[in-house]
C-alpha cells in the first residue's frame, strides 16, 4: 500500500500498489541490530565509513544467499518445483554515499552469476541529490517519488533481456527506495523485480 495522505504533498499516488509495479519478494545477507552478519554489516554500512569495493566475504556471502534463493520454494534453480524464470541480468541502486560498494557487489554478483549488468538507475533530484531522509513513510515517499529515472540504455537492456531482473542496493530500511526503483523497473519493461541488498534495518 502507498502511505496516506500522497496528494496532499503533490504525488498522485494512492491505495495499493498495483500487481503490476510491485516489487517480489527480496532477500538481504543481514539485519543491522542482528549477531553475526550484522557485525560484519555495521562498520560498512556506517555513515562516516569510506566507500570502497565490496569486500570478497560479504560478496561471497551475497552469491550464497543468492543461491540460496534459487534454490528455494519458487526459486529458479533447474531442480525447483514450479521454479520461476531465473533473472536475466542485475540493476543497480545509484547511491552517492557508497557508489563503489554497491557498484561492485552488481557487478560481482552479475560476473559470478553469469547474468548481464544492464544498468544502473540514476538520479533525477538536484545536482543527482534526493532528500530521502529519517521521517514518516510519507514524507520518505514524496523525497523518493521523482529522485530516479530509469536511461535510454538501461530501458533499451530491459527490452533487450525480458524476464525477471535482480536489483541490488546495500541497504532498506523503510523500503520506499526498492518500490519507487521496481515501480520504474517494471513500467520500463522488467516482467519481475527481486530485491538484494546487503543490510536490511530490522
Amino acid at each position: 500500500m502507498w502511505p496516506t495522505g500522497m496528494a496532499a504533498l503533490g504525488v498522485d499516488l494512492k491505495g495499493r500498489i498495483p500487481a503490476k509495479d510491485q516489487c517480489s519478494t527480496g532477500r538481504a545477507l543481514g539485519r543491522l541490530s542482528d549477531i553475526g552478519w550484522g557485525n560484519r554489516l555495521r562498520p560498512l554500512l556506517a555513515e562516516n565509513a569510506p566507500d570502497g569495493p565490496v569486500p570478497d566475504d560479504v560478496l561471497k556471502a551475497a552469491v550464497a544467499v543468492l543461491a540460496d534463493w534459487a534454490r528455494s520454494p519458487g526459486g529458479w534453480a533447474p531442480n525447483v518445483t514450479d521454479a520461476s524464470p531465473r533473472p536475466v541480468g542485475v540493476v543497480a541502486v545509484p547511491s552517492l554515499a557508497r557508489p563503489q560498494l554497491v557498484g561492485s557487489l552488481a557487478q560481482g554478483i552479475a560476473t559470478i552469476g553469469r547474468l548481464p549488468l544492464l544498468g544502473t538507475l540514476t538520479y533525477t533530484g538536484p545536482d543527482g541529490t534526493h532528500g530521502a531522509r529519517r521521517s514518516n513513510s510519507a514524507q520518505r515517499l514524496r523525497a523518493l517519488s521523482d529522485a530516479f529515472a530509469v536511461s535510454e540504455e538501461l530501458a533499451a537492456a530491459l527490452a533487450a533481456s525480458p524476464g525477471p531482473v535482480l536489483l541490488v542496493d546495500d541497504y532498506t530500511d523503510s523500503g520506499w527506495t526498492l518500490a519507487v526503483a521496481a515501480r520504474l523497473l517494471r513500467q520500463a519493461g522488467g516482467e519481475q523485480v527481486l530485491p538484494l541488498v546487503l543490510a536490511a534495518a530490522s
